[in-house]
């Protein structure tokens, strides 16, 4: 339920703590924002689920973020006010507990902007990976004017395989219509009608999604994901092709993926590692067939995030519709 004392009367709490994060999300001029929507406690240092707990009583807000404890029942117990937790992140399964939703506070995240940021560079590493950006670059660099058979391809009718359908994945669908690729879907929680905004894609099982030119790999880091492209599947991957992964690495089993990048079988394009920050020394860094950007897809663009969860509580304390709503469903197929 809307706080019904008015931006006077509301309570926020910040549950990030000081640092450069905090300030990345809230600049000066989203920080005053937030501030003029009641009273606000920026916490200064970083806090514990029980700090967390006796932190809580009377307020109306939680904001929370990548460093924030986990709204757990205690939590939820100490807090008798609470009507709304608005994350500034992407995934709520970090921060919040299934006792948020059993108490009926709204959860509401910037996954949708998020989502669309991360679309756009799972896009650009796509682009990048069949135009030969790397190669192109390297070879420019090198004093050449191109290398000696570049192998440059196109997106336009080319066979793309998603790996999930969540958000991100719909969005880059919107980027690809342009292209007129021929789409197979893997997701066993969509049904057909899902795909129909997009004429050019279909759903098939795994296997099928992989047997393509493009796989770019969607899915949330779940038990039922992790490791589910092993060895088995990525030899499904046909000479040449390209694999894109803006989701999370453990979906995908690094040895394996390791094997066939050595081979030089297939390319990859990556942004996620089993390691992060990913070692200097490590092997990705220096294969000509990888293109390896450090985990930037949806998470460097942080004020766009920040002001659309400050609209939603807006909203919510005028009691409007919330436009980044997280209901549970959502929420439970989400990524740790």
């Amino acid at each position: 339920m809307p706080s019904s004392a008015g931006s006077e009367g509301m309570r926020l709490l910040v549950a990030l703590p000081p640092g450069d994060l905090r300030e990345s999300f809230f600049p000066s001029e989203l920080r005053a924002r937030l501030d003029s929507l009641g009273t606000v406690e920026w916490v200064d240092t970083s806090l514990s689920e029980s700090d967390l707990a006796d932190r809580v009583d009377g307020v109306d807000v939680v904001v929370t973020g990548w460093e924030s404890p986990r709204i757990t029942a205690d939590v939820v117990e100490a807090a008798d006010d609470l009507g709304l937790v608005a994350h500034t992140g992407g995934s709520v399964a970090p921060v919040v507990s299934e006792a948020v939703y059993d108490a009926g506070i709204a959860v509401v995240s910037a996954n949708d902007v998020m989502a669309d940021h991360t679309a756009e560079h799972a896009l650009a590493l796509l682009l990048g990976g069949l135009r030969a950006v790397p190669s192109l670059d390297r070879s420019m660099a090198e004093g050449a004017w191109g290398p000696g058979e570049p192998d440059i391809r196109t997106l336009h009718g080319a066979e793309v395989g998603l790996v999930g359908l969540g958000t991100i994945g719909r969005k880059l669908l919107d980027h690809l219509a342009s292209f007129a690729p021929e789409v197979t879907v893997y997701d066993p929680y969509v049904e057909p009608a899902a795909l129909s905004s997009w004429p050019f894609a279909s759903l098939g099982d795994l296997d099928a999604a992989l047997d393509s030119t493009v796989v770019s790999v969607h899915a949330a880091r779940t038990e039922e994901t992790v490791g589910m492209v092993d060895a088995e599947r990525l030899a499904r991957l046909p000479d040449g092709a390209l694999l894109v992964n803006t989701a999370r690495a453990e979906i995908v089993e690094e040895d394996a993926l390791l094997a066939e990048l050595r081979s030089g079988r297939i390319a990859a394009a990556l942004d996620v590692y089993h390691e992060e920050p990913l070692p200097a020394d490590h092997e990705l860094r220096e294969m000509e067939n990888v293109l390896a950007t450090p985990h930037v897809g949806g998470s460097e663009i942080r004020p766009p995030l920040t002001a659309a969860v400050l609209e939603d509580i807006e909203r919510w304390r005028d009691g409007d519709p919330l436009e980044g709503s997280i209901p549970r469903e959502q929420w439970a197929t989400m990524t740790w």
